[in-house]
């Protein structure tokens, strides 16, 4: 028997006060832990959790509380769950991740090989985390969040990627153009090129080459690509003194859209939907998967309205628009330089009249794809309307690109080779009279034996 004033440790555990004691300190530490992405936290805390839910059951069991009980031995279940699922989904992806990564981003490879292209979006994902601080730094001038580091070399996947002395992407490049007539090519990472395999190139690139190939010109032309991932149209404006202007610009050509689509989505109450939601790491991948569902639900309800909007605002006056104001700014800029522009319209790989499924499909990866299909047809028209105002030359380059899912785009906005290669080619067929009229270029079979 213990003595008077003795605490019985088995007492002392069935007592309220512990249990709620060891719950909610054990939910601290695994809440932290989950936040956080820290192991050391968050098991050791499901742990202590189940200590005091596993008392409280009992004490509950006891005092023949049935619904308590329940409740508190179906959350056990449910940590045991989660803590026995966590070895066998960390052994499956370590089983994934010995299988080597092959590109599988078509919808109908994903549709093959679902696991396949898990592994290849999380792979592509990692891989932009990856190669961002091997060529960006904090600009140093202050004027854009990143900038380029000049010279910088680095793989993305299996495709080299070169930043040249000025810090554009691409080969060295002369400051002073010489005879050169000059194009510089302005734009996002889809201008920069999201290239994957060996032998890809940026579509500023291959539209060079098509130039050179297609053309007889009476001063040579040269592409320089100015594209920029994750800026948008108010940055290369930014940095127009310091970096475009110096290289003396006979053409500014602009491919510009998607990062620049929230200036049309927010400023329309109606699809103001937000950015599509993601899970950071976290210790349970479980759990992770939980939170993600929960976070694509609770955005899915905000972003249906926009799905029964598109007709309604097609017609939107634009002009008021953030988007618009930049465009003007650049028409106004390049015209104070003496500088001709080309306004091009962006693609994307599902349009309004791509098959259901299809969409969905790439609403799995960005949630917010129909608000984002919406707003490139809106930007389309403000393209166009801008170049209608200014007579600038406006480029459709939707010819086989736009709504191409089949085979052109890794993703809603970045190309493939295939898409990359259309672009060029829509490119420069509405470069064509300009550069017949600025340069002197005519195709190659119409030139004569004494054309330089």
């Amino acid at each position: 028997m213990p003595r008077a004033g003795s605490t019985d440790p088995e007492r002392l555990l069935q007592r309220p006060v512990a249990a709620a004691a060891l719950s909610l300190s054990g939910l601290a530490l695994s809440a932290w832990g989950y936040v956080q992405n820290q192991d050391l936290a968050f098991f050791p805390g499901l742990a202590l959790l189940f200590a005091g839910l596993r008392i409280a059951a009992a004490r509950a069991r006891r005092a023949n509380a049935a619904a308590r009980a329940f409740a508190l031995h179906t959350a056990l279940l449910f940590l045991i769950g989660v803590a026995g699922l966590e070895p066998w989904l960390r052994w499956q992806a370590r089983r994934e991740a010995e299988r080597p990564i092959t590109p599988a981003y078509s919808f109908e490879a994903a549709q093959r090989d679902p696991v396949a292209f898990r592994r290849w979006a999380e792979a592509y994902r990692k891989e932009w985390a990856r190669t961002f601080p091997l060529y960006l730094r904090p600009d140093p001038r202050g004027v854009n969040p990143m900038v380029t580091i000049p010279g910088a070399r680095f793989h993305f996947f299996d495709a080299p990627h070169q930043i040249n002395s000025l810090g554009f992407r691409g080969p060295e490049i002369e400051l002073a153009k010489g005879d050169h007539y000059r194009i510089v090519a302005l734009g996002e990472s889809t201008t920069f090129g999201a290239t994957i395999a060996a032998g890809d190139r940026p579509w500023p690139e291959v539209l060079d080459e098509r130039i050179a190939k297609e053309l007889r010109c009476n001063k040579p032309v040269q592409v320089v690509n100015a594209g920029m991932p994750g800026w948008t149209l108010a940055n290369q404006l930014a940095r127009l003194n310091e970096d475009i202007w110096p290289l003396d610009p006979d053409l500014i050509l602009s491919y510009h859209g998607y990062n620049g689509f929230p200036y049309l989505i927010h400023e329309i109450p109606e699809i103001s939907v937000g950015h599509a939601p993601s899970a950071p790491d976290r210790p349970s991948r479980l759990l992770r998967g939980l939170e993600d569902a929960v976070r694509i639900r609770w955005f899915m309800r905000r972003y249906r309205a926009a799905q029964g909007v598109d007709q309604r605002i097609l017609q939107a006056d634009l002009h008021g628009t953030y988007y618009a104001e930049l465009y003007r700014k650049l028409v106004f800029a390049t015209r104070s330089m003496h500088v001709d522009l080309a306004l091009a319209t962006f693609n994307l790989a599902v349009t309004s009249d791509s098959p259901d499924e299809v969409v969905r499909f790439y609403e799995l990866m960005f949630p917010d794809v129909r608000a984002r299909i919406l707003a490139n047809r809106l930007h389309t028209r403000l393209v166009r309307e801008t170049g209608a105002e200014y007579g600038l030359s406006v480029i459709d380059t939707s010819r086989e690109l736009d709504g191409a899912w089949q085979d052109a785009f890794i993703d809603p906005m970045h190309l493939t080779q295939t898409g990359r290669d259309r672009l060029a080619r829509n490119m420069l067929d509405g470069l064509r009279p300009l550069l017949r009229d600025r340069a002197g270029c005519v195709p190659v079979e119409s030139a004569s034996p004494s054309s330089p």
